[in-house]
């Protein structure tokens, strides 16, 4: 059974330290809620971040039973819209059973015991609504990626929402980190013409879904705990979400008003005080 868990923050992508969220004080507010509760499931929480990680949420009043910096030099030279490798990197880092945690998801609820068990476990499969954004770059790989590995199967898109990643056992992650820089470098060396950001897709969701198949590992999902017909589902159902006590701010919904105003609220009712150079900033 899972007991530690992580998060990772790497600066150098936040653009103005909001990783997506409006502002700085939304993305501490989230992160503040989003801790919160992870520390009443589970019995140690660390962050693998750098310098200016540390130092923000120091200057918030963040804790942790361990805050590791050493993001500050794994990322050297790494384009900053890779935005999701330092997640990879907390991953690698582990020596026992974990569970990475995104500062944008909540657990209002403990996990399932069978999730925290399983060899792997992570969100979701994505959709085929979403293979487009996976094949644009696959169908390049497919063509130029000739030091691709032996699982790296372009066939077929399937790959997996990485809100939260929970392993036991170990022994694929560094190949997920020394994979995830192959590819990065291959994408740079080609001078293919993409986006960044959809990168991301391909060696962190894409590569860890090819990974434990051909590893041959127990995956759970959370999916797997709605009706049956959504152990097919790619997104979380608004039902399902409520069943597990489960929420993923993805995409753009971190920076909706009303999201904002129901995370500072839940502040107030949980007596979350977040301080700034000693001033209360959990009411505004």
């Amino acid at each position: 059974m899972i007991k530690r868990a992580v998060y990772s923050l790497w600066t150098k992508p936040m653009n103005g330290k909001t990783v997506g969220f409006n502002t700085e004080k939304n993305l501490i507010e989230c992160f503040a809620l989003s801790l919160h509760y992870t520390k009443k499931w589970f019995d140690e929480v660390h962050l693998v971040t750098d310098f200016e990680g540390k130092d923000l949420v120091e200057k918030y009043g963040l804790s942790f039973d361990n805050i590791d910096t050493s993001l500050e030099h794994a990322m050297m030279g790494i384009y900053e819209n890779h935005w999701s490798l330092g997640k990879i990197y907390a991953c690698k880092l582990q020596k026992e059973p974990f569970i990475h945690i995104d500062i944008d998801v909540i657990l209002f609820k403990p996990l399932p015991d069978k999730f925290l068990k399983s060899d792997a476990a992570f969100q979701n499969l994505e959709t085929e609504s979403q293979e487009y954004w996976y094949k644009w770059l696959l169908d390049h790989a497919e063509k130029n990626y000739t030091s691709k590995p032996k699982w790296f199967d372009t066939e077929k898109v399937k790959a997996y929402n990485c809100g939260v990643i929970a392993f036991n056992k170990l022994d694929v992650i560094q190949e997920w980190w020394t994979e995830s820089l192959n590819y990065i470098k291959f994408l740079d060396e080609s001078k293919f013409n993409y986006d960044h950001h959809l990168s991301c897709l391909i060696y962190e969701q894409f590569c860890i879904y090819c990974i434990c198949k051909f590893y041959n590992y127990n995956v759970d999902l959370l999916t797997f705990y709605g009706e049956s017909h959504e152990k097919y589902m790619g997104t979380i159902s608004e039902e399902l979400a409520k069943k597990l006590g489960y929420t993923h701010l993805i995409a753009a919904s971190k920076r909706d008003p009303l999201i904002e105003k129901k995370i500072k609220n839940r502040l107030l009712e949980e007596g979350i005080t977040i301080k700034k150079n000693n001033k209360d900033l959990s009411i505004y």
